[in-house]
């Protein structure tokens, strides 16, 4: 049995009318719940509904500044995201430069090979590691590490 072009779109046709359907019927009562309950207002008291209309706005204000303080704290959380991200990145390039170098393969070796390795440990973490003393010294190991790798080529 084949379903009909004719029965698919009659189906997406009802199935859109109901959504909307129910989507206008929620709006309405809501819109009418807040003008009976704005008439029963009116009617107890004349001076109510200004009182109303301004407790209205005011939670209308707090709530439009709550919602701006939270998107600009989640704004400043993303570009901080964003910034250690970068900097990890970074720091990950530099570590793998460093490990290609010529300097740390050359100790690498020296350490399979040779007796003292003290010494040879002390090399390795001097030209294998990145130092965090400061990112000065980050960028020189990085200037130092392109020029050896560059010198090689």
């Amino acid at each position: 049995m084949e379903i009909g072009v004719k029965t698919i779109v009659g189906g997406i046709a009802l199935f859109v009318l109901g959504g909307l359907s129910v989507y206008l019927a929620t709006n309405n009562s809501q819109h009418a719940n807040t003008a009976a309950a704005t008439q029963e207002t009116r009617t107890d008291n004349t001076s109510a509904p200004t009182i109303v209309d301004e407790q209205a706005t005011a939670s209308t204000t707090t709530s439009a500044t709550g919602a701006k303080s939270f998107y600009e704290a989640a704004e400043a959380r993303r570009e901080q995201q964003l910034a250690d991200k970068a900097e990890a990145d970074r720091l990950a390039k530099l570590l793998a430069i460093k490990e290609r170098s010529v300097e740390c393969k050359f100790w690498k070796q020296q350490q399979k090979n040779a007796s003292a390795a003290a010494k040879i440990e002390d090399k390795i973490t001097q030209y294998c590691t990145l130092q965090t003393s400061s990112s000065a010294s980050s960028e020189s190991a990085l200037a130092t590490a392109s020029n050896t790798s560059t010198s090689i080529n």
